[in-house]
């Protein structure tokens, strides 16, 4: 992979930074792999159960802490800020400003420069590759997000517009590609952990991580068996690839916990309309749902999909049962008659496939210039994001047209 072991000053000063602290760090180096992020790999083979990282709470960085800091009292103050994370980016603006001044310094000459593999960024022939999946739209809205709080902030806290509009973008992804969630005292909270946050996800993943109240530190131990060499890997949680790639930058080759949205309404012109919006609680008749169809089957999620379905292409026999109900979607979770379960089946995979259509190009096109094609680390992350949604619409249309045969199925 072209990694090799660290001889950076900034690296060095780092872990000098973290030990003398009482960070207890074993058979670990950091690497930077070429064109990629820093990664943690083992420096010795590693045994099954092994402590590898314990990092103390002094070196974890919480939002208890930032408001407890002169920037944490300012957001106090002015902000009303509803999201913990904001907190966190605001203050490594406030300790990047104060240079060699700020205790934790080491650990934010380790954070990213930069972000190029998260959408935020892309260019705009990176977005055309996106047409068709909901995340180009995601996009969108993040970047609006984003920017509305940076305007919140500088309109409302006290000298923060001294920072810039990228200076606030940079700290945002600092902090929401490599935030923990630890529990204390029945609670959550965010917080940032410098080394342990350089452990990449991965499938297979061989280092659990763990917030322990009683000893106050994060600890890493070791799943499995690990050789010398091999870059550790973690897990981020069972997230899609459009989680993935819409949080941290990138997607998994081949994931397991893949998903797509499917986005379902009333038939247009349907001659029952107005009796279906009620009954499914929708604020206009052109009203759409988005519901999730899994990789992994998910029966509830199918159960509620399902529901909507059979109000939404119902007749008269049926509406009239539907309405009687104390809950119509409750009553609707099982077939009404065998022609709607027909009319379900068929509203389905439309559904799918008017999905399909929406994509510049096919599932075997995709399948080709992944097999074929020269791509980059961006044009490759897009094109595996929406393969992964074209394999489940197609799969899910298929069994639709064929009445669900084989539904729990992988």
């Amino acid at each position: 992979m072209g990694a090799h072991p660290e001889v950076d000053p900034a690296v060095a000063r780092f872990l000098r930074w973290l030990e003398q602290g009482g960070s207890q760090i074993s058979k670990v180096h950091i690497v930077t792999p070429e064109g990629g992020e820093r990664g943690v790999l083992a420096l010795d083979d590693i045994a099954p159960g092994e402590t590898l990282l314990r990092i103390p709470r002094r070196h974890v960085l919480t939002v208890e802490d930032v408001r407890a800091s002169e920037m944490g009292q300012l957001l106090d103050a002015h902000a009303q800020l509803d999201e913990e994370r904001t907190y966190l980016s605001a203050f490594l603006l406030q300790e990047r400003e104060r240079g060699e001044d700020s205790f934790w310094k080491p650990f934010l000459d380790m954070l990213p420069k930069a972000f190029p593999s998260h959408p935020f960024f892309f260019e705009e022939h990176e977005l055309a590759l996106l047409q068709g999946s909901f995340l180009a739209g995601m996009v969108g809205i993040q970047q609006r997000i984003v920017a509305e709080r940076y305007v919140h902030l500088s309109q409302h806290v006290p000298g923060f517009n001294r920072f810039t509009f990228d200076a606030f973008v940079w700290a945002h992804f600092a902090v929401v590609t490599r935030t923990f969630t630890m529990t204390r005292s029945g609670s959550h909270a965010s917080c940032l952990v410098p080394l342990v946050d350089m452990i990449n996800d991965g499938r297979p993943w061989d280092s659990p991580w763990a917030w322990l109240e009683e000893e106050q530190c994060f600890q890493v131990k070791s799943l499995g068996a690990v050789a010398a060499g091999q870059e550790l890997h973690t897990t981020y949680g069972n997230k899609s690839n459009l989680s993935l790639l819409l949080q941290y930058g990138y997607v998994h080759e081949d994931n397991a916990h893949d998903e797509v949205l499917l986005l379902l309404g009333i038939p247009p012109g349907d001659a029952f309309t107005a009796e279906k919006q009620r009954l499914l609680g929708l604020s206009s008749p052109d009203e759409q749902r988005s519901f999730k169809l899994s990789r992994t089957y998910d029966a509830e999620a199918m159960a509620e999909l399902f529901a909507f379905l059979r109000i939404a292409q119902a007749e008269a026999g049926e509406l009239s049962v539907l309405e009687a109900a104390p809950d119509a979607l409750a009553l609707a979770r099982a077939p009404l008659s065998p022609r709607n379960e027909e009319k379900l089946h068929a509203a389905f995979a439309a559904g799918c496939e008017k999905r399909l259509a929406g994509y510049a190009t096919s599932l075997e096109e995709d399948e080709r210039l992944l097999r074929e094609e020269a791509l980059s680390p961006n044009a490759r992350n897009c094109i595996l994001l929406r393969r992964g949604e074209k394999r489940l619409l197609q799969s899910y249309a298929v069994r639709a047209r064929a009445g669900f045969p084989s539904l729990g199925s992988d």
